[in-house]
């Protein structure tokens, strides 16, 4: 449905179409959830992409291997808070104000503060001195999915 709702607004969805992106994550019910997306994405954007779905354990040392030496065989990833925040700090992750606050880019009924503000300052941070200051600074993620583990 969100996908449906956004063709109202005034952006160019087929901009980068015939271009394509590799997107990459662990095996998780959320990526099953972007997964099932996928064809409606691509049909409204004409971008074709290419889902990359690992085990677990072999993803999050890939993502560091593929993160560390700048590979380009990856566009899109999945991460999680703690990943995120182990990985930002060494600039291996892109902040993503500019792709938000670009109107070419972000369509202008999207806002980001739809999120919860617990989820919105997890992901929001200041990089200082290596060190994560979260709650404000720069939007290093885009919740998709949130869990609440506990023990009984």
């Amino acid at each position: 449905m969100a996908l449906t709702h956004a063709k109202a607004d005034d952006i160019n969805w087929r901009q980068f179409e015939g271009e394509s992106i590799v997107w990459a994550s662990d095996i998780h019910p959320y990526a099953d959830a972007v997964a099932a997306q996928l064809p409606e994405f691509e049909k409204l954007t004409g971008i074709k992409v290419t889902p990359e779905l690992y085990p677990d354990d072999a993803y999050w040392n890939k993502l560091t291997i593929q993160l560390s030496t700048k590979s380009p065989s990856w566009d899109v990833v999945g991460t999680g808070i703690q990943p995120a925040w182990d990985l930002a700090p060494g600039q291996l992750l892109e902040p993503l104000d500019r792709y938000l606050n670009d109107p070419k880019l972000t369509a202008a009924g999207y806002d980001y503060k739809d999120f919860f503000p617990a989820l919105r300052d997890a992901l929001t941070w200041k990089v200082k001195e290596g060190q994560i200051e979260p709650g404000s600074g720069q939007v290093w993620a885009i919740p998709h999915g949130f869990e609440n583990i506990q023990l009984f």
